[in-house]
């Protein structure tokens, strides 16, 4: 699952950006390379999220979307010779670095951790009850 969308990639930076970017040309914007970078940027992000979170996430942050986008145009920047590479790469390094706090628990993301269960709302929930009866140590000897 995609953090970003080809939407969210034109509603962050301009048209003309992601034609030039993506179309060698610069006719139009090409969604299949658009698209490919977005689900590789999610890819990297979840590679940062796994050991933290249940993946898929069910509601992903603003935050991953935000980053989901850079870590997108940076990869699609990469591939061409750009005088804003430098500014990309600055905001490519910032997401990452925000990913690596959020994998070490620096950063929370608001979610529930993956080795916690959660528990439905009106569901069962756990007591406790009396000692046991039985256990080994009263059957000792036995």
């Amino acid at each position: 699952m995609a953090y970003a969308t080809a939407q969210d990639m034109i509603d962050r930076f301009s048209e003309q950006q992601l034609k030039e970017v993506t179309d060698p040309d610069v006719e139009c914007i090409r969604t299949e390379a658009l698209d490919r970078a977005l689900e590789d940027a999610s890819d990297e992000i979840d590679g940062y999220l796994e050991g933290r979170y249940r993946l898929p996430l069910p509601n992903p942050p603003r935050s991953l979307r935000i980053i989901a986008c850079n870590i997108a145009m940076y990869r699609l920047l990469s591939l061409r010779q750009i005088d804003v590479m430098e500014d990309q790469r600055k905001r490519y390094e910032d997401a990452i670095k925000f990913l690596r706090a959020v994998s070490t628990g620096d950063i929370n993301l608001g979610l529930t951790p993956a080795h916690e269960t959660v528990q439905p709302a009106g569901g069962p929930t756990m007591r406790e009850g009396p000692s046991r009866t039985f256990s080994r140590d009263r059957l000792r000897g036995y």
